[in-house]
């Protein structure tokens, strides 16, 4: 069974009599129903520190079992505020990334993964290639260097941007595009593909964050490809820029 959120194979471990499935390269993970009540929050650390890499995909996420589509599980008093969980409408199994499955049970922070902890995969694991791929694109867009290009100043939304960066993997087609907000917001972008006229709307930050990241295979980067960035609650969007690949 593959992850939802990264498509690697998923291991079974057990904690707490719970079987869990488990993604050790996203840490990202896949429970029965109710299971992710049941286990303790030493099993959650655990749990959520087995990993390669923390990054969230903007693919479309289905549940590893029965390939339903995930949908954001909501109306659960039990659920803290900003914190995102997955349920499958079929088995009403639950898929929790690590953050989230720290702030469920109550733990406030992720340890962080120390870059010489972090395992190469093997090569035909090529997701996770990518996203050290994206790793790197986000040192370059800390790093106020060339690579990265600060916005002109404009409408509110613009303003809150601090910078933006856009990569790409040629041969997989793959976009990494990664901003920073001044403030904590979540985030969409609107991809607009002047070549065909149509519009890919994406998923950045389903909770308030400073560093947005988005990988996505779904733009063809031949194209004459615009985009606007949409944050917060009231998504007001940024000016119509022209995407420039780095």
């Amino acid at each position: 069974m593959n992850c939802p959120n990264c498509s690697q194979q998923m291991s079974v471990v057990n904690f707490d009599n719970e079987i869990v499935l488990h993604c050790t390269t996203c840490g990202s993970s896949f429970f029965d129903k109710d299971g992710i009540r049941h286990i303790s929050s030493a099993s959650a650390r655990k749990i959520a520190e087995d990993a390669q890499g923390h990054y969230i995909l903007g693919n479309k996420k289905q549940c590893p079992k029965d390939h339903a589509e995930l949908a954001q599980k909501i109306n659960d008093p039990q659920i803290p505020k900003n914190t995102i969980l997955l349920e499958c409408p079929k088995c009403f199994g639950i898929f929790a990334y690590p953050d989230d499955l720290l702030k469920y049970k109550g733990i406030r922070e992720l340890t962080p993964l120390s870059p010489l902890s972090m395992k190469l995969l093997p090569a035909p694991k090529t997701i996770f290639m990518l996203s050290l791929f994206a790793v790197f694109s986000f040192a370059a867009l800390l790093n106020f260097g060339a690579i990265s290009r600060n916005f002109s100043s404009g409408s509110k939304a613009d303003e809150q941007i601090k910078k933006v960066v856009s990569v790409s993997d040629d041969k997989k087609h793959y976009l990494f595009f990664d901003f920073i907000t001044e403030a904590s917001l979540t985030s969409k972008v609107r991809f607009i593909d002047k070549s065909i006229n149509k519009e890919i709307l994406k998923l950045v930050s389903t909770e308030p964050k400073k560093i947005h990241h988005l990988v996505t295979a779904e733009l063809d980067l031949t194209h004459e490809i615009y985009y606007q960035i949409l944050l917060g609650d009231n998504e007001k969007p940024t000016e119509e820029k022209r995407l420039e690949i780095k």
